[in-house]
């Protein structure tokens, strides 16, 4: 990411992460909805956009020399950062272009870093927490339909024939920064989507739709402090939190991390995405 957003011509259009993404082929989605922007008019705003920047060699040198000044024979993003941090401020390119490259990687990149870092480490931590996660998705589906189609909801408990909890379906929508003004063809759309999944034979579960999974996911986590009690390797750790803690572990080594960048990162994530 770093060596491509060297590469790129600003835009008046979108930010240079946005339009990395965009190049990369990404739906761009914000506040729940998708952002459609033209990429030949990006292209067309810069004929010789790419023609300079970071070197493949460069980015292969810093990945070498992150590795070869590691005591645990691998690497993880946050050494990998570091090393471009120095790497950088020895390159002998002018002082606006070295301040444009410190700042894609110590703001740009590292803010992009941590959304994706707590993605992971939220998958790892839901991983535990499915049966949650498709409870709250089939109660937004059912007062959703029912808001949508002005009906009422019957208690699978009690039997009786209640409204559609507007506080709820809000306390999921601004996980991912729906306005109330959106909120209704949000619902609308979500319900729209899903009917025509189950229309062509799919199958509904909490990943069917990607913005109401991310807010599913978002709400689950909400409650950062129980979170960060369980990352936070914490000489006191009960019983339950233990389970969590090794149980996200096993989970993120599935997908590559290794014991020693699970616990990097894991207190990195600590002390950048959640401290209070």
């Amino acid at each position: 990411m770093f060596a491509i957003l060297t590469r790129l011509a600003p835009s008046n259009k979108v930010d240079p992460i946005t339009k990395l993404k965009i190049y990369n082929g990404e739906e761009v989605i914000e506040k729940g909805m998708t952002r459609k922007v033209d990429i030949f008019e990006l292209k067309e705003e810069a004929p010789r956009e790419g023609m300079t920047g970071i070197s493949t060699r460069f980015i292969m040198k810093v990945l070498d020399t992150t590795l070869s000044e590691s005591d645990h024979n691998c690497i993880n993003p946050i050494s990998v950062m570091e090393t471009l941090v120095k790497s950088v401020k020895e390159l002998a390119i002018s002082d606006e272009e070295r301040e444009r490259y410190l700042r894609f990687v110590q703001d740009s990149i590292r803010k992009e870093y941590n959304k994706i870092l707590e993605k992971e480490i939220t998958k790892a931590f839901i991983h535990g927490y499915r049966e949650q996660a498709e409870s709250l998705f089939n109660n937004y589906l059912d007062h959703a339909e029912a808001f949508v189609n002005k009906t009422k909801i019957k208690d699978r408990n009690t039997g009786e024939e209640l409204e559609p909890d507007e506080k709820f379906l809000r306390s999921i929508e601004e996980q991912i920064g729906i306005t109330d003004t959106a909120a209704k063809g949000f619902r609308a759309d979500v319900t729209a989507y899903m009917f025509y999944v189950l229309r062509n034979g799919g199958k509904l579960d909490f990943n069917s739709y990607e913005p109401l999974k991310e807010a599913i996911e978002k709400k689950l986590t909400a409650s950062v402090k129980e979170l960060s009690r369980v990352i936070t390797q914490a000489k006191v750790r009960d019983k339950e939190q233990s389970e969590k803690y090794d149980t996200m572990v096993e989970e993120m080594k599935k997908n590559g991390y290794c014991d020693h960048c699970c616990n990097v990162i894991l207190k990195y994530a600590a002390n950048n995405l959640w401290k209070d």
